[in-house]
């Protein structure tokens, strides 16, 4: 199966606090992952990394078989040019644990105003995409 998401050795801190130690996950396209554990086990954490709202330390992200970073021999994470992590984070899609919809919106027009307004995508294919 194509791998869509790959990471590998996750280790991410803040400050004092290890929030993610050597977390490795895979995702293959069309698969559906469920990410569970207590409160504070570093589930958001994890997945704010795929789209670089939080920075990992040390590990490897490839998103869609391109490498989003990467550790260098100085144990230290590095993300491609700015140009391409953009790109690559165009690509992925996260709904928060406290989200706000729009309440003057249907669903529908909820989830097809980012592909609208960011990726300019045609009012009819975002609509019919979201259905």
């Amino acid at each position: 199966m194509e791998k869509v998401l790959q990471m590998t050795d996750i280790v991410k801190h803040f400050k004092n606090v290890e929030a993610l130690r050597g977390v490795s996950l895979s995702v293959n396209r069309g698969e559906t992952v469920a990410i569970i554990g207590p409160s504070g086990s570093g589930k958001s954490t994890l997945l704010r990394c795929i789209n670089r709202l939080e920075k990992i330390n040390s590990g490897t992200i490839i998103i869609n078989d391109e490498e989003l970073c990467h550790t260098d021999s100085h144990g230290k994470a590095v993300y491609q040019p700015e140009k391409t992590v953009r790109r690559l984070c165009s690509e992925t899609g996260m709904v928060f644990q406290h989200f706000n919809l729009f309440p003057h919106m249907t669903c529908l027009k909820n989830v097809s105003y980012g592909p609208i307004k960011v990726k300019k995508v045609p009012k009819e294919e975002a609509l019919e995409d979201g259905l």
